[in-house]
């Protein structure tokens, strides 16, 4: 031991460039710190050897006393946490080197001078760990290559640049883009940002939501046969619910208000040819899109004539919609029973709209039926059988499911509906699904009979519950098992629709800004409309939309499915609109408030009357024409004046009735030279009322005195006609 402490001591005499009074500890960390006791450079070889003698210690101080040393064991005495003796003269060594002038310096071997010095002496691992921590300047920019897709938000873009959000929002700034962190951004607005910052972009080939949410099905053996969907369309009151109460054994029709279907419904009849899913659409003009929507999820359209009615406006409107969606038709000719039946007369005007039957020579099947009898509606459904089968109706009847909204609305109890046609894959309770805009869980799911199944396949309609909101009708459901990417595309479409609805707006108002020429203010009707489904709603708005007069206009504030609420009446208030309910009601505290602030509420249960109303609402906000009609014309003989009265009309009334209380033109060889009405009218010393045609009068202007013979003076009639938008 004693001579372990005498080498130590002698290597610390070698020590030439440690100057005295000095303290040194030193790391064998690659970031060596040196304190110096005095501001001197310290030789980085001598360290290297002392750290070499000590190397199972990471601190080794060094002291050194000002006078040689002559005995080895008095160096060898280490500073002990203990020694209270020892501590102190090293506290009053301390206290004595600052009084002379130094302080405590930290020297970091970190800087390249000393690296170069030291790395020759230090240890191959060493020298790795020193060299770690060197930062080298990039000697130019680095260019990146970005790959986008579709939409992309600020975030996710700092990111693949590698800069952070906060500069990049700066950089937009300046290029006029303001965005936040979370925004998305388009895909040339992201092109412009990173060409800015000197990077390459390249467009990622972008994947629609089903792709990536469902694999696609390349086994063709799970295709099976599925049922076959048929929509009914016509004409108003031609017989379409009622055939399908025929089918259900229901009545459906019955129950309906004002004797008109008014939504989608969706029934699962079993034939004897198999399975057959019906689609009944409403018969209504402001149906139309109802309409559309059926032919183009159906695949068999079967358009219901009346015997007795013949084609008519919406008959044709189905027709169309069927040829614009390739969907074989096939004619049901209603109500033969009646006595006025004429279905060749039908089959006739059918022949006008391409509608050739096969009796003709054509290829549409054509059935002659009676849905109160039940007459020829097993041969309509055998027919149907048929066409089914010419198709090959197939789909999967495993993996996500894929389909498409029919119908959407607002339950108290079970909060957001929606009945969904199942056209591919297989829904079960608990899936994820991202239906339009809103996303959700499967919490449970019924049949047409309101009875809960487990689970759906394709053709088959169901009504859902679990979403975040109603969707529109129309769009498109996908049931997957990844709930994060669910939320990610229902998100990025709502901030979509956002973006629109915003352009929209302002394309809209800077359209009016441009035409407001005149000072004219036009009259606007303020409506906030609630009803039962999703369907009704969006048929309302159209049709309501679709009013257009110079004068006056309606807007639709708000528009939505359920109950009407507070947030509804107070919506009302603020915009100082009228409530409109269409089978649906307001509920007790909506009615308290709307009682309170005296405002406008209509139930309406008929979409032709809720429209009716409308218009003639805006109709009381014309200002109605005015119509003149000329009564009298009388041809002035002699002028008379009087003192009180003025100059008096010796006149003859030539055509008409001059009446005293109506207004008058003077005219002068047929040019009006003044507007006025009669101060006195007589017949000779009488003031009568009105003079009829061949009887002379006198005539007293008001305010008018320079009328001579000759003139004519014409009397004429105001009348109020009021106008209708």
């Amino acid at each position: 031991m004693k001579d372990n402490d005498q080498k130590k001591s002698l290597s610390l005499k070698n020590t030439s460039s440690v100057s005295k009074k000095s303290t040194k500890s030193v790391s064998s960390s690659p970031g060596i710190t040196i304190q110096v006791k005095r501001k001197k450079i310290i030789n980085a070889e001598s360290l290297s050897d002392n750290k070499a003698t000590k190397n199972h210690s990471t601190n080794t101080q060094f002291k050194q006393n000002p006078k040689p040393i002559q005995k080895p064991a008095a160096t060898t005495n280490t500073i002990k946490p203990n020694d209270s003796q020892n501590a102190k003269k090293k506290s009053k060594r301390d206290k004595d080197s600052i009084a002379d002038g130094y302080e405590n310096k930290e020297l970091h071997l970190k800087n390249p001078k000393y690296v170069r010095e030291s790395k020759s002496s230090l240890s191959d691992n060493e020298r790795d760990l020193m060299m770690q921590h060197q930062f080298e300047k990039p000697t130019e920019p680095v260019r990146r290559t970005i790959e986008i897709s579709e939409n992309i938000t600020v975030g996710d873009l700092a990111q693949k640049i590698s800069v952070k959000s906060s500069e990049l929002i700066k950089v937009m700034m300046n290029m006029g883009v303001m965005a936040t962190i979370n925004q998305s951004l388009d895909q040339d607005t992201a092109v412009l940002i990173i060409e800015e910052l000197g990077h390459d972009a390249v467009i990622k080939e972008a994947k629609s939501d089903e792709e990536i949410l469902t694999p696609k099905i390349k086994n063709t053996e799970q295709l099976k046969t599925r049922p076959a969907v048929v929509t009914i369309m016509g004409h108003v009151d031609h017989g379409k619910t009622s055939l399908l109460d025929y089918i259900r054994k229901t009545k459906v029709a019955s129950s309906e208000a004002g004797g008109i279907t008014q939504h989608i419904g969706a029934y699962t009849v079993q034939t004897k040819k198999g399975d057959i899913t019906f689609l009944d659409t409403p018969g209504h003009a402001a149906f139309s899109a109802m309409r559309a929507r059926g032919a183009q999820i159906t695949d068999i359209v079967v358009l219901i004539i009346s015997a007795d009615d013949s084609v008519m406006p919406q008959t044709k409107e189905a027709i169309e919609h069927a040829q614009s969606a390739k969907v074989p038709i096939i004619v049901a000719v209603n109500k033969i029973d009646k006595e006025n039946a004429d279905p060749d007369k039908v089959i006739g005007d059918l022949s006008q709209h391409n509608i050739v039957p096969e009796e003709w020579g054509g290829d549409t099947i054509c059935v002659k039926i009676s849905a109160h009898t039940g007459q020829g509606v097993d041969d309509l459904l055998e027919a149907i059988a048929l066409q089914a089968e010419i198709l090959e109706l197939k789909a999967s009847s495993a993996g996500p499911a894929m389909g498409t909204v029919i119908e959407s609305s607002l339950d108290k109890g079970r909060g957001p509906v929606a009945t969904v046609l199942i056209q591919n894959g297989k829904l079960s309770k608990k899936d994820y699904i991202l239906v339009g805009k809103e996303f959700g869980r499967v919490r449970a799911m019924y049949d047409e009979d309101n009875k809960e199944i487990a689970s759906a396949g394709p053709g088959i309609p169901v009504v859902i519950t679990g979403l975040s909101g109603t969707p529109n009708v129309a769009d498109n459901l996908i049931s997957t098992n990844d709930e994060k990417k669910v939320k990610e595309i229902a998100s990025a479409r709502e901030s979509k629709l956002k973006e629109i609805e915003m352009q929209s707006k302002q394309k809209t108002f800077s359209i009016e800004n441009f035409g407001s020429g005149s000072d004219k203010k036009k009259e606007i009707v303020n409506l906030i409309i609630k009803s039962d489904v999703q369907g009704s709603s969006e048929a309302i708005s159209s049709s309501l939309e679709s009013i257009k007069n110079d004068e006056v206009g309606l807007e639709i504030i708000y528009s939505g499915v359920g109950a009407i609420n507070e947030s509804d009446v107070n919506l009302a208030a603020s915009s100082a609109s009228t409530l409109i309910g269409f089978n649906v009601r307001a509920d007790s505290k909506a009615k308290k408030l709307i009682e309170i602030n005296n405002q406008e509420l209509f139930y309406f249960s008929v979409i032709y009357e809720l429209i009716d109303h409308v218009k003639n609402q805006l109709s009381g906000l014309l200002e109605p024409d005015i119509k003149e009609e000329i009564i009298g014309i009388a041809e002035v003989k002699d002028v008379f004046r009087s003192s009180k009265l003025g100059a008096i009309a010796g006149s003859i009334v030539s055509e008409g009735v001059i009446q005293k209380d109506q207004p008058i033109r003077v005219l002068r060889d047929n040019v009006v030279i003044y507007e006025g009405e009669l101060e006195s009218l007589r017949r000779f010393k009488e003031d009568v009322k009105e003079v009829k045609s061949g009887t002379e009068c006198g005539i007293g202007v008001k305010d008018y005195n320079d009328i001579k013979a000759g003139d004519q003076i014409e009397v004429y009639k105001r009348t109020e006609v009021s106008r209708t938008v």
